[in-house]
């Protein structure tokens, strides 16, 4: 895979995963109980690795 199109890939998965964070945080509905909850806390913790697998992707270690 082209470094361009993977700088990219990383760059729109660290858009996304900000986007996801930001939407669990402010945008959920506040109100979700039981199994909706654990949910949302599964989105959460979606949305950190989304962030935290981006830097892979966008500077990538190719030393040989």
């Amino acid at each position: 895979m082209s470094h361009g199109l993977r700088r990219l890939g990383g760059a729109a998965l660290l858009i996304a995963g900000i986007a996801l964070g930001i939407w669990v945080v402010f945008g959920a509905p506040h109100d979700w109980h039981g199994a909706q909850a654990l949910g949302r806390v599964a989105l959460g913790l979606a949305s950190l690795a989304m962030i935290s697998g981006s830097p892979s992707l966008i500077f990538p270690d190719d030393r040989p």
